[in-house]
């Protein structure tokens, strides 16, 4: 969305051409004179001719209306295209920008003390130019990188941090949207310290936040406090990199488009669970990490009520229980399972157990056969699958 010039912007524009243009038409004269002077040996305008005033009029209104053009785009426009830069810049941007501009002209500073001894004025022009580049090296660099600065100023002025902390994995970027706030997943899975990249959740993420926690509708105000609290127990975990990004864009209202346009500046990744920000993110070429689509690849193998067909081949601690194992070597361990040693059963899932050390099913044998009788083979079951179900 374009904004309309502001009345004082149009006048200093205005005014600008005018400048410009008083200031075009007596360098273009003077260049004029210099010209018919060089050509008809003319020195002043008393002794001029036609031709000469003819030269001298074109250079003058060509001096005129080029400088009545480019005084704007020398003058207003680097103007406002600065003040735009410091109010939208993050704090922290401007600082490092005008940290790294410091350090470069003081490294230049230094070679020019070197260079100035140079004759015809050498040393000045490359002085000059190396000025420039160290300057301009220096802003890049320091916006670019304040983040790993801010983390080495910070672990050099916290020498007590504790050591058995595990680091803060600032891998690739991801920026943190508002639906996997507040559905509180990432928390448990950031403290697993399986993601690696620096989360980036941007300050217009938190003010929509902060509208949601503030609404009159009770379901929407605990959704907002949910996703303030999530944010609080990522700035409190340690091992996780975390930033809050004050970029912003103005000429874009929606949050989704926001979004999407802050993970393309950054060159990062976006963390949603939202279909229609998914398909948004994807169509723009933008990497999308959906919790949804993790969860549904962590879901377990069977839950309780499944039928499962196994295989029973050991006996459990306990009387009448059996042993089998998954394709991925997850132990079943089968009540009634005994009796079916060696042999395929059809089994149901009654409970499923996580934890750290692996998966553990527990599970029924679809049937329960009477004990053989001794040395008598024991009777092959009779398939009750249909009627197990």
């Amino acid at each position: 969305m374009i904004v309309p010039p502001t009345r004082g912007v149009r006048r200093a524009r205005t005014l600008a051409r005018l400048v410009g243009a008083v200031v075009g038409m007596v360098v273009g004269v003077l260049y004029g004179g210099y010209i018919a002077q060089q050509a008809f040996g003319h020195t002043s305008l008393v002794d001029a001719d036609g031709a000469v005033l003819a030269v001298l009029l074109g250079t003058g209104v060509a001096g005129a209306a080029a400088l009545a053009l480019a005084a704007p785009l020398l003058t207003v426009e680097p103007f406002l295209w600065l003040e735009n830069i410091l109010d939208t810049a993050p704090a922290g941007q401007l600082v490092a920008a005008l940290a790294g501009g410091t350090a470069g002209l003081v490294i230049s500073t230094l070679v020019a003390v070197l260079l100035l001894p140079l004759p015809w004025g050498m040393g000045f022009v490359i002085s000059g130019c190396v000025a420039c580049c160290l300057v301009y090296v220096g802003v890049r660099t320091g916006t670019r990188r304040r983040d790993a600065f801010a983390e080495v100023i910070h672990r050099s002025g916290s020498p007590t941090h504790a050591t058995d902390d595990p680091a803060a994995q600032d891998g690739a970027p991801i920026v943190v949207d508002t639906s996997v706030l507040i559905d509180g997943r990432i928390g448990d899975v950031a403290a697993t310290g399986f993601i690696q990249g620096r989360l980036l959740v941007a300050r217009f993420v938190l003010d929509e936040l902060q509208r949601v926690a503030d609404s009159g509708d009770a379901l929407r105000r605990s959704r907002g406090r949910r996703g303030l609290a999530v944010v609080e127990e990522l700035k409190r975990q340690v091992h996780v990199a975390y930033e809050v990004v004050d970029e912003d864009f103005p000429g874009t209202p929606e949050v989704d488009a926001k979004l999407v346009k802050l993970a393309k500046a950054r060159g990062a990744a976006l963390m949603t669970n939202d279909f229609n920000l998914n398909r948004l993110a994807s169509v723009q070429g933008v990497r999308v990490l959906n919790l949804n689509d993790l969860a549904n690849a962590l879901k377990p193998i069977a839950s309780s009520g499944e039928g499962l067909d196994l295989t029973i081949v050991k006996e459990g601690k306990e009387l009448h229980q059996g042993v089998g194992y998954l394709e991925d070597g997850t132990m079943v361990v089968v009540e009634g399972g005994r009796e079916h040693l060696d042999r395929q059963v059809h089994v149901t899932v009654t409970s499923v157990l996580q934890t750290p050390a692996g998966r553990m099913i527990f599970a029924t044998a679809a049937t329960e056969p009477r004990p053989a009788a001794e040395g008598r083979p024991r009777p092959a079951p009779r398939s009750t699958r249909a009627g197990s179900r």
